[in-house]
């Protein structure tokens, strides 16, 4: 095994490309001068390493970081011609659309609609990279205005927002960049109060782009099952939120994989079965999932406690005393700690618990209809890193 293992190691490296010493010199050199914010440097060391490259790709990558340093060291102008040329290049390379991109930025700053009309023709050129995604959130934010852009939303942003999604809509037909555009567009046509044509929308991201391939299919689905409560239909609502978390899987290696629309989606089920539906049976299995399935949340304290008041509700007090009993023992550290002997005289507080000492007298009020999700919305972000406002 070992003969075997070191052949493959040879082999790898007889195929590995001779990059040659002056290319990997002169990127070295780059590489320390655009650290030691010495910008100008960099870049002709960059371009240098560029002209000695014996693989193409290094050649590319080489110029690209070239014009990179050029930009930070205040030549935009030569900088920006540079992204240009490698963006319009054929064939294309790696750094095409990054380069267009840049380009595209450098613009933004000096004329931000100019910058914007370049962002479009960025993701409109190449839809199947993951500048395109960037660049259309630009152009997003610039349509609606974004403080952090110098840009203040207007009435109507919405509605120019939407319209510009559904010029470009056809363009990326056939795309990676088509899945991004409709859910986008899904979400304004919520925001124009469109919320028939937004129900239908969604579910066409979340048919179409289905788990685990996706990138849009939670928040779609979640998203789709608050149109239809505004619709009136807390029953649709509700399975559309199974369906998002019927696709709960182990991982290969360790524990389960988890997405951020999972815990909130149970939160939001418990709210319409407790709610609207007024089926607590269903609320309390809802919550208790959470406790169980879902170990590192922050929440689980919360859905233990609510499941309680629940069963208390219901006048099963032996079962709601049982689920502070776990409570304690399980989340010893918990706000609601000092609450459960008071509750439930029969459960001590735990010995080690860091939880505070008294309880607070809000936690104690009569068991109220009043959901969980409500209680603790304040605390749960629900909303993508990625996704653009």
């Amino acid at each position: 095994m070992r003969k075997l293992a070191l052949a493959l190691l040879l082999g790898l490296a007889a195929c590995a490309p001779t990059r040659g010493a002056a290319y990997e010199r002169s990127l070295a050199e780059g590489k320390r001068a655009y650290n030691a914010g010495r910008f100008d440097v960099a870049a002709e060391r960059f371009a240098a390493a560029s002209s000695e490259a014996k693989v193409p790709r290094d050649a590319v990558h080489a110029r690209y970081e070239s014009a990179l340093a050029r930009a930070r060291s205040g030549d935009v102008a030569r900088a920006s011609r540079e992204l240009r040329a490698i963006a319009d290049a054929e064939p294309r390379t790696d750094y095409s659309a990054s380069a267009a991109f840049k380009a595209a930025e450098l613009t933004g700053k000096r004329e931000p609609d100019a910058g914007a009309a370049e962002m479009e023709a960025v993701a409109l050129r190449f839809p199947e990279s993951g500048s395109a995604k960037v660049a259309l959130a630009r152009v997003l934010q610039h349509t609606e205005g974004d403080p952090a852009l110098g840009n203040e939303p207007s009435p109507g942003a919405a509605m120019r927002a939407l319209a510009k999604l559904d010029a470009i809509a056809p363009r990326v037909r056939g795309t990676t960049l088509e899945e991004d555009v409709l859910y986008q567009r899904a979400r304004r046509l919520v925001e124009v109060g469109r919320l028939d044509e937004a129900r239908t929308a969604f579910l066409e991201v979340a048919d179409r782009w289905p788990y685990p391939k996706g990138a849009y299919f939670d928040d779609a689905l979640y998203r789709v099952s608050e149109v239809e409560t505004k619709l009136g239909q807390p029953a649709v609502a509700a399975e559309h939120l199974e369906r998002l978390l019927s696709f709960r899987e182990q991982s290969q290696l360790i524990g389960r994989y988890e997405r951020p629309r999972y815990v909130p989606s149970l939160l939001r089920l418990a709210r319409l079965y407790e709610v609207e539906l007024h089926d607590r049976e269903r609320a309390r299995k809802t919550l208790h999932r959470l406790y169980a399935d879902f170990p590192r949340s922050t929440l689980r304290d919360d859905a233990l406690w609510r499941e309680a008041a629940l069963w208390e509700l219901d006048g099963d007090k032996a079962t709601a005393c049982d689920r502070l009993g776990t409570l304690a023992s399980d989340l010893p550290d918990s706000r609601y700690v000092p609450c459960v002997p008071e509750k439930c005289p029969g459960v001590k507080r735990p010995a080690k618990s860091k939880a505070p000492s008294t309880c607070h007298a809000y936690l104690l009020r009569p068991a109220s209809p009043t959901p969980v999700g409500e209680e603790v919305a304040p605390t749960v972000d629900t909303t993508r890193p990625d996704d653009p406002k």
